[in-house]
C-alpha cells in the first residue's frame, strides 16, 4: 500500500498537544473541597473569631486579619438565636423578632457611616459581622437573666453583658480607625447594645 501521508495527518491531528485542556481550580480555591471540609473550614473560622470576643485582648494585627476574613454564619447563628429567645415571652412575637434584626441592621450602617466619617475604612458587611459576633455576651447575659426575677440582678448582669460586648467590639474597631477616635467609633456601638440589652429586660 502507498503511504499518502494521510495516517501521519490524522496522527498529528489527533495528538495530545491537540487536545482540550483540563480546567483545574486554582491554588486556594474552595471548589474542588468536599461539604465537610467547607463546614469544618467554617466552624473553626467562627471558633476563631469567638475566641477574640470572649477574651478582647488581642493584638490590633489580630483583629484586622479577622475583619479581612469576616463571615456572617456566626452573626446570623447568634442573632437569631437571641431574636428567638426575645420573642419568646413577647406579646407580639414576630415585632419582637423583627427588631432584633432592624436594631443590628441599622446599627451597622451607623457604623460604617461613623467610620467613615472618621475616616476610617469599613464595609457594611464586615460592620454586620462585628456588631454580630460582639452580640455573643448580650446572648449569654440574657440566658442567665431569663430565670431570675429580681429586677436589680437582672439589670446587673444585663450590664455586665453590655459593657462586654463593647469592650470586645473595641480592638475590632480599633482596626479600623486611628487610635485617637476609636472612642468616638465605639460610642454609637454601646448604645447599640444598651439599647438591645433593655429589649431584653422588658421581654425576657
Amino acid at each position: 500500500a502507498v503511504d499518502d501521508g494521510t495516517a501521519q495527518l490524522f496522527s498529528e491531528e489527533a495528538g495530545p498537544s491537540d487536545l482540550p485542556p483540563q480546567r483545574t481550580a486554582p491554588v486556594g480555591s474552595t471548589l474542588n473541597e468536599s461539604v465537610w471540609q467547607t463546614l469544618k473550614r467554617d466552624l473553626k473560622q467562627i471558633a476563631l473569631n469567638l475566641r477574640l470576643v470572649l477574651v478582647p485582648v488581642s493584638k490590633k494585627g489580630t483583629a484586622v486579619r479577622a475583619l479581612r476574613e469576616w463571615d456572617l454564619w456566626g452573626p446570623m447563628i447568634f442573632s437569631i438565636v437571641l431574636a428567638l429567645m426575645l420573642s419568646h415571652k413577647s406579646d407580639s412575637p414576630s415585632k419582637a423578632f423583627s427588631i432584633v434584626f432592624i436594631v443590628l441592621t441599622v446599627g451597622a450602617a451607623v457604623l460604617t457611616f461613623n467610620v467613615m466619617l472618621l475616616s476610617g475604612k469599613i464595609v457594611f458587611l464586615q460592620a454586620c459581622s462585628l456588631l454580630g459576633y460582639c452580640t455573643f455576651p448580650l446572648l449569654l447575659a440574657a440566658i442567665a437573666v431569663s430565670p431570675i426575677q429580681l429586677k436589680v440582678l437582672r439589670l446587673a448582669i444585663m450590664l455586665v453583658g453590655v459593657a462586654w460586648a463593647s469592650w470586645a467590639a473595641v480592638p475590632f474597631v480599633s482596626a479600623s480607625v486611628s487610635e485617637k477616635r476609636k472612642a468616638l467609633a465605639v460610642y454609637p456601638v454601646m448604645l447599640l447594645y444598651l439599647f438591645l440589652s433593655w429589649f431584653s429586660l422588658i421581654n425576657g
